[in-house]
């Protein structure tokens, strides 16, 4: 855990993007003007555009509006960034009927995820240096595997069992 400063965090750039390019996308799914959106959010289309801007020190999308965002858009890349960014697995919560055709599905993809981490790693491995695009895709393979393998919990949490 990072020590408490005494000042103020700089906005995350990057999620300032994601955030942007979400609204954007939301807006050409509905055909709706940067106005209508910030109007929704309860705040006028410049404050918007500059909550959102990494040099703009006197404002932040506040943890309300980006969930009233997110409720809006249904976009979640927003918050997939933030809980990769604290190393989190975001796995949503499948309300449909769980079957055991589901779960052999599921149980197949984790698998296959799985083995994608190891034979990823395994050929990094090779030449007994692991390079930064290899290291890279060591982690996305290892993020895909623990998605998989979150996915098939919740699946198996829920399912209906006989006693």
């Amino acid at each position: 855990m990072k020590d408490y400063l005494h000042n103020k965090a700089t906005k995350d750039r990057k999620l300032c993007e994601i955030i942007k390019r979400a609204i954007n996308l939301d807006r050409k799914r509905q055909a709706l003007t940067w106005d209508d959106i910030a109007n929704e959010l309860g705040v006028s289309g410049g404050t918007l555009e500059n909550k959102l801007k990494p040099s703009y020190d006197n404002g932040d999308v506040t943890v309300t509006e980006l969930v009233h965002l997110l409720e809006l858009s249904a976009d979640y890349t927003p918050l997939e960034y933030i809980a990769k960014k604290f190393d989190l697995v975001l796995v949503p919560r499948k309300e449909a009927h769980c079957t055991t055709d589901n779960i052999h599905s599921l149980c197949d993809k984790a698998n296959f995820e799985n083995s994608d981490v190891f034979k990823s790693v395994k050929q990094a491995l090779e030449d007994g240096v692991i390079t930064t695009s290899e290291r890279d895709n060591i982690l996305k393979e290892i993020d895909e595997s623990e998605r998989a393998s979150a996915e098939l919990r919740e699946q198996i949490k829920n399912l209906e069992v006989q006693e």
